[in-house]
């Protein structure tokens, strides 16, 4: 019950598993255009295998970047908290 709380609150977050999701989704996306390339005779599935997962990776690693520095700055400001 108190882990329904905190979402409720936004103490916790469904961000990084929605992020986790999300990404899995986009790379098989990836993958599935990057085999109808494949099965059409069309010479831009190797670069749609290349950097379309690579632009994938790149993209989600930035919202997470986004997490991550918000999480990092709330512990920064519970430790200076517990210090005054």
């Amino acid at each position: 019950m108190n882990t329904v709380r905190d979402y409720l609150l936004f103490k916790k977050f469904i961000m990084p598993v929605a992020l986790q999701v999300m990404f899995w989704a986009g790379i098989g996306g990836t993958l599935y255009g990057t085999w109808w390339l494949y099965s059409h005779d069309h010479w831009a599935w190797i670069m749609s295998l290349t950097f379309g997962t690579l632009m994938v990776r790149l993209l989600f690693e930035s919202f997470v970047l986004r997490y991550q520095t918000y999480v990092c700055l709330n512990e920064i400001r519970e430790k200076l908290d517990a210090r005054q």
